[in-house]
């Protein structure tokens, strides 16, 4: 998947390295990367929490981002981290919805701070331990410039994307496994929606890729878990192939609450044989096709079409549903999005979008399964976007 979309397993320094300065700094060769990008963005609606009287169009600086890394050598430390400023805008929703309704625990994505952050220690070849502020090993990347979409898909709000934590990577050749645990808050993505109902503890991830060339498959899976203690569970299968003019990929996810924090959104129905009876479903899914046409050298034109149940859950957060004060009378949602781009050179692009969102799946029978409002407060159950986006990295 990560390779349909256009990630490299090592996120951002990955996609900077070919352009890539070197520091010298107490006799350390340290290695800057980075890229900044603006935009013009234009919606004809926003989600149900936007406010009345919203603009429809505006320019933007989606990615301030500067890093530094110094890789680990077998039997040494290094480290990786990058500080920004970025835009979180969605399909279903803008950056101005998600930051000014406190969507992010760990702050502002505008707010110039550490979004990645971490010391590698690798004791031996093909071990690596990481330890700091990560990013989860499936989905969509936090910055605009690693993603082949300016917007993030659906499926973005519903990960945790930030870790606080320590992860341990052994690549065996044919797979690669990882292991993690660490403090799950607020401070991850959408954390407040969940902090509010139920406390936080700790998480487990677990997860295995491989590419399956060796096999004559030009192919790449993975199969991926992250597991809050009392909390909201998250199993996530990835698959995805460059076929050389297209690259194809699969991302489907299932989504679990543990019942400490259905409890804690559910009504109660009554009780059977002294057991509490919840109305609400526990569980909620979804799906991400991409696809990335290259027709010619220097131009692709990547595609994204999404779909996700929410059920009458909150383990998609952006779906709103449940009483959680999310807005919305929808379950269900299906998005398209297409973005043709053009790199000038390699570490540059112009990058054109157009991306659509349909609502479904009335919570309250008799009603509209409306997830979005116009500037006037109108509820509306669909919503278009446009965006140009011109980017740089180093």
């Amino acid at each position: 998947m990560k390779k349909v979309v256009g990630l490299a397993a090592a996120g951002l320094l990955a996609v900077s390295a070919a352009n890539a300065g070197q520091i010298t700094v107490a006799n350390t060769d340290i290695t800057l990367f980075g890229g900044v990008s603006a935009s013009y963005n234009g919606q004809n609606n926003d989600h149900a929490l936007a406010n009345k009287g919203f603009s429809k169009d505006s320019f933007s600086v989606n990615n301030v981002i500067i890093g530094l890394t110094k890789p680990a050598q077998d039997g040494g430390i290094g480290f990786t981290a990058a500080f920004g400023s970025w835009e979180a805008p969605t399909v279903v929703a803008s950056s101005k919805v998600v930051n000014d309704n406190g969507l992010v625990g760990y702050g502002k994505t505008t707010d110039f701070k550490p979004w990645l952050a971490f010391v590698t220690y690798k004791p031996v070849a093909g071990l690596s331990l990481d330890a700091g502020l990560l990013w989860t090993n499936f989905g969509e990347r936090p910055v605009t410039i690693l993603n082949p979409h300016i917007t993030r898909g659906v499926l973005f709000t519903a990960n945790p994307v930030l870790l606080e934590g320590a992860r341990g990577t052994y690549d065996a050749g044919v797979a690669k496994v990882y292991i993690g645990a660490g403090k799950a808050g607020k401070d991850q993505l959408m954390g407040p929606v969940y902090t509010g109902l139920h406390k936080y503890s700790n998480y487990i991830e677990a997860g295995i890729t491989s590419n399956l060339k060796q096999f004559g498959l030009p192919v790449d899976v993975g199969l991926h878990t992250y597991n809050e203690n009392g909390n909201r569970d998250i199993y996530a299968a990835t698959v995805g192939g460059d076929l050389g003019i297209v690259s194809l990929g699969l991302e489907v996810d299932y989504f679990k609450a543990d019942d400490g924090l259905k409890k804690a959104w559910n009504p109660i129905v009554g009780t059977t044989l002294g057991k509490t009876n919840y109305s609400a479903s526990s569980n909620a899914w979804g799906a991400a096709l991409c696809a990335n046409v290259k027709p010619v050298a220097g131009v692709q034109v990547p595609v994204r079409i999404e779909y996700a149940d929410n059920k009458d859950t909150i383990l998609i957060p952006v779906i709103g549903t449940s009483g959680a004060g999310l807005g919305g009378n929808a379950k269900k949602v299906w998005t398209f999005t297409i973005t043709p781009t053009y790199n000038p050179t390699k570490n540059t692009f112009l990058r054109a979008e157009v991306s659509y969102a349909k609502s479904s799946g009335a919570l309250k029978a008799g009603q509209d399964a409306w997830l979005f409002k116009d500037a006037n407060g109108n509820q509306k159950t669909s919503r278009t976007t446009g965006a140009v986006e011109l980017g740089f990295l180093f």
